[in-house]
């Protein structure tokens, strides 16, 4: 008999995982995933639109930027703790005021704990890992799994109360600079907050399934039973 509680845990922390591994290795590995847009131009970038104008894009290895020159989308070596003044190589000429002032300085002290990010992914995987064995059949895996998503769960909630500081911290900063354009909320801030929600219902799942199985009498019992009268 299938164990709905845990195929749902499994999928549950499947999904939360490879979310959080997007969101970690998001830019430059995954373009399209970004926690920080900065406009490069005094114009807004709205979400959902294609940019026509320069931008930055942060995540939490690197960064990749669109000068619009002709030489489309260029990204940064990924590493933990970028600086933004590293755009001068894609640049012929002085870097834009805001990648030269105190935005890069905010920026290179808040990416080095951007690391949190894969850290959370990492507790994830091992909760996975558990789910997994625990799917297949062994009972000690279910407490460990439990343990593991909560532990998952509570990392990925405070990576995202981080995250809307980041984005906040650097938005005030690029506003101060003038003819900077602005700076819009990336698509990885969602993503964790999905993968925060996936995490925490999941032990809850996990609980329900066993207090469920304890409850309801095992079903092959009562066969036997009608088998005997």
């Amino acid at each position: 008999m299938v164990a709905w509680d845990k195929v749902l845990g499994l999928v549950s922390v499947a999904a939360g995982t490879a979310l959080l591994g997007m969101t970690a290795f998001d830019v430059p590995y995954f373009k399209s995933i970004y926690f920080l847009r900065i406009d490069l131009a005094n114009a807004t970038v709205t979400n959902g639109v294609t940019p026509t104008t320069p931008f930055v894009d942060l995540g939490v290895l690197g960064f990749c930027t669109d000068l619009q020159d002709g030489r489309g989308l260029q990204c940064s070596e990924p590493k933990i703790g970028y600086n933004l003044t590293e755009a001068s190589s894609f640049i012929s000429g002085p870097l834009p005021p805001v990648l030269a002032s105190s935005v890069n300085t905010v920026a290179s002290g808040l990416t080095k704990v951007l690391v949190l990010h894969i850290v959370a992914f990492g507790i994830s995987l091992v909760s996975f890992a558990f789910a997994l064995i625990a799917f297949l059949g062994a009972p000690i895996a279910d407490c460990c799994s439990s343990c593991f998503c909560g532990f998952a769960g509570a990392a990925a909630f405070a990576v995202f109360i981080f995250d809307i500081a980041f984005f906040q911290l650097i938005k005030k900063r690029v506003q101060m600079v003038g003819n900077a354009g602005g700076a819009v909320m990336g698509n990885a801030l969602y993503l964790t907050l999905i993968a925060w929600l996936l995490l925490f219902i999941t032990p809850i799942m996990f609980m329900l399934g066993r207090c469920c199985g304890c409850c309801m009498p095992d079903m092959s019992s009562r066969r036997k039973d009608k088998e005997r009268y």
